[in-house]
């Protein structure tokens, strides 16, 4: 007779696969596209778990009418739902563009140390942000003067950095913490049903994600970005490449 995870293994592969996303979007967050594409395919994902639950079990006594009301409590969850609503978007009518904002400046390796917002719109990757501040030092011809965050500033010990976070209009928490709850959350409901079949399965984390400083900023070579800004006529419109 199969145990409750050769029952649960199709859900569970997605529940891990859902995992595995959400590490490529802390990965690829200062690339845009890449950041949407793997928030697309994380919702999908994720949905899809509860739905490969029920056919698992369909035919487990008692447990429909069980699983129903487990089902529900899930999608009551106001993050939970919109999330939902989120991937129903991206699926059936349109791209989902996640709102973004970002900050050019130096960094200590511990947080923003000095810094300013740059425009940047969420299709832009987060390399447009120092290009357009090595573009405003260059047309002021004075580049001492015009580089008042001291990003071209030879210092050992701060980098030049671009900060950047994204997030759903309805929720004021950075995106890829706001999937890691709901990824949390789905594990709950995951860890009721194991239980439910006789299994006692150790509660899920996520011990292994990357901390903010790693994720939400990205470093540039020093070097690199004063030889861009000398190489760089007045017109040029190319994006810097260099970031590290």
């Amino acid at each position: 007779m199969p145990n409750g995870y050769d029952k649960l293994a199709s859900a569970l592969d997605r529940f891990q696969e859902a995992h595995f996303w959400l590490h490529m979007m802390e990965q690829h967050y200062h690339s845009a596209d890449q950041f949407r594409w793997h928030l697309n395919v994380f919702l999908k994902a994720l949905k899809e778990v509860p739905d490969m639950i029920s056919m698992a079990l369909q035919n487990d006594r008692d447990f429909p009418a069980w699983f129903r009301t487990q089902r529900e409590t899930l999608f009551d969850d106001p993050l939970m739902w919109i999330l939902s609503k989120r991937r129903d978007q991206v699926v059936h009518r349109e791209m989902l563009v996640p709102k973004s904002r970002a900050d050019v400046g130096i960094t200590e390796l511990r947080g923003m140390k000095l810094g300013m917002t740059f425009p940047l719109h969420p299709l832009e990757d987060s390399d447009a942000g120092m290009e357009r501040y090595l573009r405003s030092v260059k047309r002021s011809g004075d580049s001492k003067r015009a580089d008042f965050l001291g990003i071209l500033m030879l210092d050992e010990d701060s980098l030049p950095c671009v900060r950047r976070e994204w997030r759903l209009a309805e929720f004021d928490e950075e995106l890829v913490d706001l999937c890691a709850r709901a990824w949390l959350r789905t594990s709950e409901t995951l860890v009721s049903v194991l239980r439910w079949l006789g299994e006692d399965p150790p509660p899920q984390t996520l011990s292994c994600r990357r901390g903010h400083q790693a994720v939400l900023f990205k470093t540039y070579n020093r070097e690199a970005l004063i030889q861009r800004l000398t190489a760089m006529p007045p017109a040029d419109t190319k994006q810097v490449t260099d970031g590290s």
